[in-house]
């Protein structure tokens, strides 16, 4: 399998017997598809824009966002960027720590005077001193984001905003390393894009000319706004329980979040759809996962917000033909960093590989 040179997997408890769904008609499809369009066309389209690209859910500090991007580039690039995609989680990590400081009253001054003195006492984490004091120093080839985001301030942005130029180090430092590599490019397929954000992420890290792009959404104003954000992308409307893509149409797949918002009956068809249009891999993003034996079916307005079992979704995957391995954003933090932030407890990503 690809991408076992920058992380160890981790793997998934013993998943319980796994026996098939029952089948949706496509009454019951229509139906779902009908909720899930709801929960979005109540939204204004100015809001669905943003919403997923700002503070902690900014594809530049995202966990998951970055975590995409290296599985994208070590696919392409096997085993070349090692070093450089644990700088960018580590980025990741110290930059949603700062987020979360400034937003909570912490200021600017007082945390690099702070930095400066003895660790004894302190309130900074300790991955963060260890990266200033690794960012100041004469061997790291990574520009100082830190001290910047630390020193200035966007005049126009709220004042616990990170600085611009400091939140684009590693958009710009891809940018470059991939400016001068050549590599086959491969069919990508996003599901649930909603306006882009993924997308214009893999533009401006320089992703964009090794992949050939594909992104569907249920919610049309999801996909007017990505065409008039990025004209001649190919987004289209579309529903994961019914895409009518052909088989194998894509060389990898990956979907942020959506999962955990489908019935019991839906999500496994979802898994069914997506491992027979993926050729090679599918990432499934998941924000509330546990090693619980069944999913927590919650139900929320017109569609869910359910807490997903590991070995379950792990059950269903192999079941969908899918050689899988689970990697717990905590416990891939702990391993590589000795710190699990607790925004990523309750996060993981299932790598699917197709059988």
């Amino acid at each position: 399998m690809p991408n076992d040179f920058w992380f160890s997997r981790i793997p998934a408890s013993d998943a319980p017997a796994w026996s098939p769904p029952t089948p949706m008609d496509d009454t019951a499809i229509a139906l779902e598809n009908a909720r899930l369009k709801a929960s979005w066309d109540c939204l204004p389209a100015e809001h669905l824009a943003v919403y997923l690209g700002v503070e902690e859910q900014d594809q530049r500090l995202n966990t998951h966002s970055i975590l995409n991007r290296a599985l994208l580039i070590d696919s392409l690039w096997p085993g070349c960027f090692d070093a450089l995609i644990d700088e960018e989680l580590r980025f990741g990590l110290v930059m949603t720590w700062l987020l979360q400081a400034l937003k909570s009253g912490a200021e600017r001054a007082r945390l690099l005077e702070e930095l400066d003195r003895p660790a004894s006492g302190s309130q900074i984490p300790a991955i963060v001193r260890r990266t200033w004091h690794w960012l100041q120093s004469d061997s790291c080839p990574i520009p100082d984001y830190l001290g910047e985001a630390l020193m200035y301030v966007d005049p126009d942005r709220p004042h616990w905003s990170l600085f611009e130029p400091a939140m684009n180090t590693f958009a710009s430092i891809w940018s470059s390393q991939l400016s001068a590599r050549n590599a086959k490019c491969v069919e990508v397929l996003e599901v649930a894009c909603g306006s882009g954000n993924d997308f214009k992420a893999l533009r401006n890290f320089g992703l964009e000319r090794h992949i050939s792009y594909a992104g569907f959404d249920i919610a049309w104003k999801n996909i007017r706004n990505a065409r008039e954000i990025f004209p001649g992308v190919r987004f289209f409307e579309a529903s994961i329980l019914d895409s009518g893509l052909p088989d194998k149409s894509f060389d990898y797949l990956f979907v942020h979040d959506l999962l955990g918002h489908l019935s019991p009956d839906a999500l496994e068809i979802a898994v069914g759809e997506i491992m027979r249009v993926t050729r090679c891999e599918a990432w499934l993003h998941c924000h509330n996962i546990a090693g619980i034996p069944r999913h927590e079916i919650r139900p929320f307005l017109s569609y869910f917000r359910n807490r997903l079992s590991i070995p379950q979704l792990k059950a269903s995957l192999e079941a969908a033909g899918a050689t899988v391995t689970v990697v717990p954003l905590s416990g891939l933090l702990r391993q590589k960093f000795d710190v699990a932030p607790e925004y990523t407890a309750s996060a993981g990503t299932f790598l699917a590989r197709a059988g």
